[in-house]
């Protein structure tokens, strides 16, 4: 019999399938919001506001529906031909990420260590199949050993560059290239939450059905939503101290982390690295939920998995650019689709309600 979730255990959730490696490097908060300086700040708000509405909608739709089907989740219409295309579609997505996960491994061992990029794509890749093999039983029970380690590392890391006097800027302040693709801050806003959010879809979806009761549910859903909005919050602040500094790596709290003492680096890597197998494991598994149930999943899986991690040796800082921004609009439709469901689902027990109270 599968666990019942608490909240904790459902933030937890949220927070291992948001928190990759550009998430918690800080690279994603600098490409969509740093390079805007301050006017970034309206951007990252804007997106703590979606994390949260839209992990609550899931929730209900999840709830209502007595499904985690992706694609049943985010169709408004009762279509089999088109809730299979919207899973597709998703499960398409989900894939990349291992792509950008794999390149990320790689950029973090390289950067810290020295080591191939391969070396830490292939770990990154090997611990994810690991993980999913076990199906969504063993991927819950290794987020709730490693998620609120990784998180709160990460927050006391952020807080300590933020209130260190070790930082000022140590060039431009403004003048920095934002992505073709997000060339103002509101648009980078909006798809940096769009992109965001369309990993966390299989998580709520699941989640929703596996907490103890609605309550806990409706709870775990908030807090793992709004704890992301925040450390971006903060992930901005801290990026600001040194913009010039900040632009240069490809991971930059690592070169923040570094400034303030090696010892504090370290550790810091060591909680990247859970955050990108984290968002890997979670989105991968995702994507197996659409390859069909039969002795040939595991082998596809594997192929998959591998495939991707070729395809990322390209660089993380080039798939941050140019891979995230296309996807942030094909979740810019997503998202309104999740919403038009919402609506037709609570219209629909609104309904059932009407009917059953004149009865």
């Amino acid at each position: 019999m599968q666990r019942k979730l608490s909240v904790i255990n459902i933030a937890t959730m949220y927070l291992g399938a948001i928190l990759g490696a550009g998430f918690a490097s800080g690279r994603e908060c600098w490409q969509f919001f740093g390079v805007f300086g301050n006017r970034g700040y309206f951007g990252a708000a804007f997106t703590t506001v979606v994390f949260v509405a839209l992990a609550l909608m899931l929730t209900y739709i999840a709830r209502s529906k007595g499904t985690a089907d992706l694609g049943k989740l985010v169709s408004p219409v009762d279509n089999p031909k088109l809730e299979a295309v919207i899973g597709y579609v998703l499960a398409a997505i989900y894939y990349t990420l291992i792509i950008s996960m794999s390149a990320a491994g790689g950029s973090l061992l390289h950067q810290e260590l020295g080591l191939d990029r391969r070396i830490g794509g292939v770990i990154i890749v090997l611990l994810v199949l690991v993980t999913v093999f076990g199906d969504f039983e063993r991927l819950s029970r290794a987020f709730g050993m490693i998620i609120p380690f990784v998180f709160l590392l990460g927050i006391i890391t952020i807080l300590l560059v933020i209130v260190s006097g070790k930082f000022i800027q140590s060039g431009a302040t403004s003048g920095f290239q934002p992505s073709e693709m997000a060339p103002y801050w509101w648009i980078a806003g909006v798809i940096f939450a769009a992109y965001n959010s369309l990993g966390f879809i299989t998580m709520a979806g699941n989640c929703a059905l596996s907490a103890k009761d609605s309550r806990t549910a409706y709870r775990g859903a908030f807090l793992g939503a709004f704890l992301p909005g925040v450390m971006t919050l903060l992930l901005l602040t801290a990026l600001l101290k040194d913009m010039a500094f900040s632009a240069t790596l490809d991971l930059p709290m690592l070169g923040y982390s570094l400034r303030i003492s090696r010892v504090l680096n370290i550790l810091y890597a060591v909680i990247l690295y859970g955050s990108i197998y984290s968002t890997a494991s979670s989105t991968f598994y995702g994507f197996s939920t659409k390859i069909p149930e039969n002795r040939w999943k595991k082998p596809v899986m594997v192929i998959a998995a591998f495939a991707g991690f070729g395809i990322g040796l390209s660089g993380f800082k080039k798939l941050v650019a140019y891979l995230y921004p296309p996807q942030g609009y094909i979740g810019i439709l997503i998202i309104g689709m999740i919403i038009v469901n919402f609506f037709h689902e609570r219209k629909k027990n609104s309904q059932k309600q009407h009917i059953q109270a004149k009865v």
